[in-house]
């Protein structure tokens, strides 16, 4: 008889343990998003289009490079090989690193390709687990209650994941002990496409820490200029409760002063506070299981924050929750 497993959250870590459980089990994964990826997510406006949280990734595990390159072939995924600069100390230098993939034509690309086939509840926001017996109960905000799951994977934010654990799970107090930080995404469309000399630009030392040309990743649209910044985690998480008239506007003067364009006049422009981005404090390991309970915690969180930790982390936490 196929085991009944709930996963909560639909980011790359909930796909990825969906994607092993669901071939021997009946798999229902709930998130309380609109759509599935978490911050590998794209924002939607008129023509423009955003990767307002993941920029791209970079590939080591053999299992993981397994996946991408599934994807690769299927159209879902593609690698980015752009103008990558480092302003530092005031000298622009070539930023380099890993080669990086971006999901194509948008970045939740990725997060649907691994969806394919799942059975996902999206607008689903969990308000509790509750133990039946030897099952688990799950019950929403909605007042909807599902039950009858042999085990659980909380595939969410530290924070997020708190709230609903039961309190006897025995790597709570290593749940409460990560961190993670916020980060304010800028996204600006302008009508005409736009070359600044970079495609994507890091920082430091700054209130913003990277620009992207969203428009300049593989299979995006030329006709116009999507950019994106992100600004620093520092900065962020200091001025997370300010006002975010205040926050667009700092953050808007920097970007210009950066492009020499003045940003004020884009045809659109938008803010997005990501309060669950980077990682400050994690347990250093791939998941946290309570084995008696049969409840684990994965995400990129867990081992530093990466997407392909992420996927690590959600693929390790499967392959364990049922031994």
């Amino acid at each position: 008889m196929r085991q009944k497993i709930a996963i909560i959250g639909a980011g790359i870590a909930g796909l990825s343990a969906a994607s092993v459980l669901s071939k021997t089990c009946d798999v229902t994964i709930y998130d309380k998003s609109r759509g599935v990826g978490g911050r590998m997510s794209t924002r939607y406006a008129g023509e423009y289009e955003f990767d307002h949280g993941a920029q791209y990734f970079t590939v080591q595990d053999a299992g993981f490079r397994a996946v991408i390159d599934a994807a690769i072939e299927q159209g879902a995924v593609a690698s980015w090989v752009g103008r990558a600069l480092y302003l530092k100390s005031g000298q622009m230098i070539e930023d380099t690193g890993r080669d990086r993939f971006v999901g194509t034509p948008r970045m939740n690309s990725l997060p649907k390709f691994l969806a394919r086939g799942q059975t996902v509840k999206l607008g689903q926001r969990i308000s509790r687990l509750k133990r039946q017996r030897d099952n688990w109960q799950i019950e929403l905000e909605n007042g909807d209650v599902d039950s009858g799951f042999q085990a659980i994977i909380c595939a969410i934010p530290p924070v997020q994941a708190q709230a609903i654990l039961p309190v006897e799970f025995t790597e709570l107090t290593a749940v409460k002990r990560a961190k993670m930080q916020a980060c304010f995404a800028l996204m600006i469309g302008l009508e005409k496409e736009y070359d600044f000399g970079w495609d994507s630009l890091r920082l430091n030392h700054l209130p913003i820490a990277w620009m992207a040309l969203n428009t300049q990743k593989p299979g995006r649209k030329l006709e116009q200029t999507c950019l994106v910044v992100h600004a620093d985690a520092l900065w962020s998480e200091q001025n997370q409760n300010a006002n975010l008239e205040w926050v667009q506007e700092q953050l808007l003067a920097i970007a210009s002063e950066i492009c020499a364009t003045d940003l004020k006049t884009a045809q659109h422009t938008a803010l997005h506070r990501w309060l669950y981005a980077s990682v400050q404090v994690h347990p250093d390991q791939n998941y946290l299981l309570d084995p008696r309970l049969k409840i684990a915690v994965c995400g990129d969180w867990c081992a530093g924050g990466r997407v392909e930790e992420a996927w690590k982390s959600g693929n390790a936490a499967a392959l364990q929750i049922l031994n």
